[in-house]
């Protein structure tokens, strides 16, 4: 594994195979990726790949039947503060909180005063370019907005590492072409290390730093990993970038066919 020093995230030879009436059914197969410190990991891979079941391994949601995942050299067996979870709906957000309040609701969990908090809180309001907006409920804003606030919420737990599963695959073209841009942004400032899955491959060529391809399911495995070295904010018709995404889609496109 690895060779490019200590990892923050050590993937080994995972794998998670599902007892049902029908008889076992393996959703990743010998799964091994390190994740270093600090880079933005998208994987990709066609439907019933098993991206998601690795994200929520990873998450501590679910435990794996075979390896095992490493957060700084120690086992990942359940979840925890130290990893901060993006889902595709903002169905996690409470209506009944406002803005503010459901950015700091983690941190109410672990005892901090309301005034730290509330300036905590604020921050990352304002770091996901949302101030003005702490008062208002989540009814009341966009899906972008929602996002954001989803966004601020898991960063504010000052997590080792951001899980997102799909985080803009709901938003329209616009709205998720902004956020992308933003999620840069975020990811520039605060150092954090992101495991982002996703299945748009303009998406990964213009957000990582390195992009996993996995094979097609069931029993999907890490098939291959590019670099990903066009410097940020991305020109989406620059040669790098095209040459990228042509190498991506090439490696999708072929597990689709087989």
């Amino acid at each position: 594994m690895g060779g490019r020093g200590l990892a923050l995230v050590a993937l080994d030879q995972v794998g998670k195979t599902y007892a049902g009436r029908g008889g076992a059914w393996e959703a990743v197969r010998s799964f091994t990726l390190d994740l270093q410190e600090g880079e933005f990991f998208c994987l990709l891979g066609t439907s019933g790949c098993g991206k998601t079941t690795l994200l929520n391994m990873l998450a501590g949601f679910e435990r794996p039947t075979a390896g095992r995942i490493l957060l700084d050299g120690a086992s990942v067996s359940g979840p925890g503060a130290d990893r901060g979870v993006v889902f595709q709906g903002h169905d996690s957000l409470f209506d009944w909180l406002t803005a503010l309040d459901n950015i700091g609701f983690g941190l109410r969990l672990r005892g901090m005063g309301r005034r730290e908090r509330r300036e905590k809180a604020g921050h990352f309001l304002k770091l996901v370019g949302l101030s003005g907006q702490e008062g208002k409920h989540p009814s009341e804003l966009s899906g972008g907005m929602k996002q954001r606030i989803q966004i601020a919420r898991a960063l504010a737990a000052d997590p080792r590492i951001l899980l997102m599963d799909e985080p803009f695959g709901a938003l329209d073209a616009l709205t998720r072409a902004t956020l992308q841009g933003e999620l840069s942004r975020i990811w520039k400032e605060t150092g954090k290390t992101v495991f982002f899955i996703t299945h748009d491959i303009e998406e990964a060529c213009a957000l990582a730093t390195r992009i996993g391809v996995m094979t097609r399911g069931p029993g999907g495995t890490l098939k291959a990993v590019i670099p990903v070295d066009p410097p940020f904010p991305r020109d989406r018709t620059s040669d790098g970038f095209m040459a990228v995404f042509r190498q991506v889609h090439a490696l999708i496109h072929a597990e689709l066919a087989a």
